[in-house]
């Protein structure tokens, strides 16, 4: 049994811990992904490889996209075999609240007054995907506290 610190934390912590892993593209639900990829990020991918992790929910054997569809699509066109997911082992009501949470309201949507608009909370929480991408050890979850969903982020010491 693994006794390490951090595994002991994860088990008896409050918060959820969320790891980068890598999904086969074949095994994610594509019913939402858009029907065309977009030429330029496919290039970027073929060239780069996906560099933001895609947010998938993961429930009764399954994955299904909660952000990161276009990705999704142009990972598939540019012939990738394996994306960089984050994994939520999250009923459907939890995945749209993580997609309410992580994806940008339409532009003529009302915006929420305050210090933090929906858009600072999405720049926010891209910037966070990004450091736990570059980092072997980071984690980041989204939870719902009293005052609503809160992102959480850990990442290692010796960035």
């Amino acid at each position: 049994m693994r006794a390490d610190a951090h595994y002991v934390e994860q088990l008896d912590g409050e918060k959820p811990t969320i790891a980068v892993q890598y999904v086969a593209v074949h095994t994610i639900d594509v019913s939402d992904a858009p029907a065309d990829a977009l030429p330029e990020l496919v290039e970027s991918i073929k060239r780069y490889g996906v560099l933001e992790p895609l947010v998938v929910q993961r429930n009764n054997g399954t994955y299904k996209t909660i952000t990161g569809q276009k990705r999704l699509a142009a990972a598939r066109a540019a012939g990738l075999h394996d994306v960089p997911c984050l994994v939520h082992h999250v009923s459907d009501e939890r995945a749209e609240t993580l997609r309410g949470v992580l994806q940008p309201a339409p532009p003529q949507a009302s915006r929420i007054a305050g210090p933090f608009s929906s858009e600072s909370a999405l720049d926010v929480a891209v910037a966070a995907m990004r450091l736990i991408g570059a980092a072997p050890d980071g984690q980041v979850s989204v939870v719902q506290s009293s005052m609503g969903p809160r992102l959480t982020i850990d990442l290692p010491f010796n960035l």
